[in-house]
């Protein structure tokens, strides 16, 4: 129970996450509706408010004549919300996984856990056409879900993750900086996802199992009668054969392989 284990799965699950929105772009346009520029959209792991409240240095820490709220806007955040226990995906706890590691060797674990883990992807923009611009690119691969194949560990190579979109919340406020809402307009968009996850416990090495004894009792005519027979990987199965009774004469027979 007190071992040390760690396999990494929450820190992969969340990794991969933020991933999926890394290449999320914002475009803008002339009066003739021309591009003009197009604008990669930070993300890092952190909550909303820590953006905000760089912005809210501005003209106080930071000179408002060189440093700008465009150089911090438009910006995505994520942050783990909640992690919770999934019932509906439960299976017996006393199942085991073996994995073969060499002739001499192998590595088993219990079975692993359901969670389902609930991220915070914060969204600010300068103003309500980067939001949308923004949520079009993301909304229309969630369906409700979208998964991913990650590599967990040894035992379970290939893992497919559900990230499940459950909720978006879309509003306008201002920065705070100098308490002027005209001049510091800033969009916020709040959507929430579920991953649904595995946790795993403790890795236990353990030897091949080589060689068995298995012991056959029959009830036939004559009466009982046992027979024993020993089994290993290398000698295959060592060879013999009863008969039982004094009418029908029934045999049964192991044959060398």
């Amino acid at each position: 129970m007190l071992e040390y284990f760690y396999h990494k799965t929450i820190r992969k699950v969340v990794v991969a996450f933020g991933t999926l929105f890394n290449d999320i772009y914002i475009a803008r346009y002339d009066d003739n509706g021309n591009e003009v520029e197009r604008v990669k959209v930070p993300i890092s792991y952190g909550p909303q408010q820590k953006f905000i409240s760089r912005l809210h240095r501005i003209g106080t820490d930071f000179d408002a004549a060189k440093v700008k709220v465009e150089n911090y806007i438009p910006r995505m955040s994520f942050e783990i919300q909640n992690i919770t226990y999934d019932s509906t995906r439960k299976l017996s706890t006393m199942n085991q996984t073996l994995l073969y590691k060499s002739a001499n060797s192998s590595q088993s674990r219990y079975e692993r856990v359901p969670y389902n883990i609930d991220i915070s992807l914060g969204i600010m923009t300068k103003n309500t056409e980067d939001a949308l611009q923004i949520m079009e690119q993301i909304l229309p691969y969630f369906q409700p879900e979208y998964t991913v194949t990650l590599i967990m560990n040894d035992m379970d190579p290939k893992v497919n993750v559900p990230f499940v979109f459950k909720s978006c919340t879309l509003g306008e406020t201002d920065d705070g900086s100098f308490g002027n809402y005209d001049l510091r307009k800033l969009t916020y968009v709040a959507m929430v996802f579920t991953a649904k996850l595995y946790l795993y416990g403790p890795f236990h090495d353990q030897k091949i199992i080589t060689g068995t004894t298995t012991n056959f009792f029959a009830n036939i005519d004559g009466g009982p009668t046992a027979f024993t027979t020993n089994i290993s990987v290398t000698g295959g199965a060592t060879a013999g054969s009863f008969r039982a009774g004094n009418t029908g004469q029934t045999d049964i027979r192991i044959i060398q392989y």
